[in-house]
């Protein structure tokens, strides 16, 4: 079986190298909107004309966005490499083995993989390279010219952690958040995984501010777990001085409020808009958070998915010991994109993020505050992760089945 890369270009046009083009990360630049502002010759038109340019052969999947710059293409691949090709022919110019490259071994925690491998988009910094791995939970940096490690950090050292987040650069930094799969381990063995951002020293590699979405359980199962963050890339604005992220459903939560949960009869709605007094203040799960760039310290948040305590075992509604319900699953599988638009004559910026159950939040970017909000499905297993994208002045959704 073949797992390639293609490039396809509009057959009437003549290939030269466009570095105005570059692809710095997954959301392409600091808003996250994944949007080729500098894009002329595709359009409704042309788009009939592509036709496959060239194609590399991969030892596995290669499922991260790419990243371009100055006529090399990066990416990794399912089979433990990290790649560099031509952008010109997909020519390889060098490959990395990252367990060879890093010392560091596969944890497993994804299904079917045993080698040491990433899920990420790599991002530009500068003369570097940087990755994260998708268990253990590193991240790791190379040189773009020969892809030789220049440093390896250990985010998180619990041993379903993992990273999924694509980075993102910014003056010298690089902010990414940590995930884990331990919602897939048995329901006897969950869960003490917490979500967090992490800023670091592009050169170094050095954590200079780590913030944790949950309470810290101190390892002790039965307390707050989860609220990962995993998806897309963080946008940064610059001129507040903030990063903006959304994260994900718990995996478990304290005695008490499961027992709140089961008072209030189960109530919890999808797109709650009202506070839900299940959810306690320092619940940073299915929320939008903006945290200041210096310090970490969060500026705001809005938490948006109520009670949430989703377990993989727990989809078998005969597995005992199980939350109570509803559970919707109803995180956030990206980050937040930053716009502007128009309310009643005067600009308003805000950030916008699509949730698995379908809802799509638009938030003031001052303080959290909604600004609006609008379902795209409401159907069990069809959740948005990853998906959405600006094109001219339309965000686009695409659901996926997960």
């Amino acid at each position: 079986m073949e797992f390639v890369l293609l490039l396809c270009l509009l057959s009437s046009l003549v290939f030269t190298p466009a570095y105005s083009n570059d692809w710095l990360s997954h959301g392409g630049n600091l808003l996250n909107r994944r949007f080729g502002e500098k894009e002329t010759k595709i359009s409704p038109e042309t788009v009939s004309k592509l036709r496959l340019k060239w194609k590399f052969e991969a030892g596995r999947d290669i499922t991260a966005t790419p990243s371009v710059f100055k006529g090399r293409v990066y990416f990794p691949s399912w089979d433990g490499y990290l790649y560099a090709v031509k952008q010109s022919d997909g020519s390889l110019i060098w490959k990395q083995n990252l367990q060879q490259l890093t010392g560091i071994n596969s944890t497993r925690v994804i299904f079917n993989v045993n080698v040491t491998a990433s899920r990420t988009t790599p991002t530009i910094a500068d003369e570097l390279l940087i990755i994260g791995i998708s268990g253990p939970a590193f991240v790791v940096a190379v040189k773009l010219s020969n892809g030789e490690l220049v440093w390896s950090t250990q985010l998180d050292d619990h041993p379903a952690a993992c990273i999924t987040m694509s980075g993102t650069y910014y003056n010298g930094n690089f902010y990414v958040g940590t995930s884990s799969q331990e919602e897939e381990v048995s329901i006897e063995q969950c869960c003490t995984f917490r979500g967090s951002l992490v800023k670091l020293n592009a050169k170094t590699g050095k954590i200079l501010w780590q913030t944790f979405m949950l309470p810290d359980n101190f390892g002790n199962r039965g307390e707050y777990a989860g609220a990962a963050i995993w998806g897309s890339s963080p946008p940064i604005d610059v001129t507040r001085n903030l990063v903006y992220i959304a994260t994900g459903n718990l995996y478990s939560a304290p005695q008490n409020i499961t027992d709140c949960q089961e008072r209030q009869n189960n109530q919890t709605q999808v797109a709650p808009t009202h506070s839900d007094e299940c959810v306690e203040p320092d619940n940073h799960s299915d929320s939008f958070l903006a945290l200041d760039l210096d310090t970490g310290n969060i500026k705001w948040f809005h938490q948006l998915g109520g009670y949430d305590v989703w377990f993989f075992a727990c989809n078998n509604l005969s597995v005992p010991d199980c939350p109570p319900g509803p559970n919707p699953d109803a995180d956030f599988g990206e980050a937040p994109m930053m716009l502007t638009i128009y309310v009643n004559g005067t600009t308003k910026d805000i950030v916008a993020a699509v949730q698995k159950s379908g809802f799509v939040w638009a938030l003031d970017r001052d303080d959290g505050n909604i600004i609006w909000s609008t379902v795209r499905y409401l159907t069990p297993y069809h959740n948005i992760i990853w998906s959405i994208v600006l094109v001219v002045k339309t965000m686009i959704t695409l659901g996926f089945k997960w």
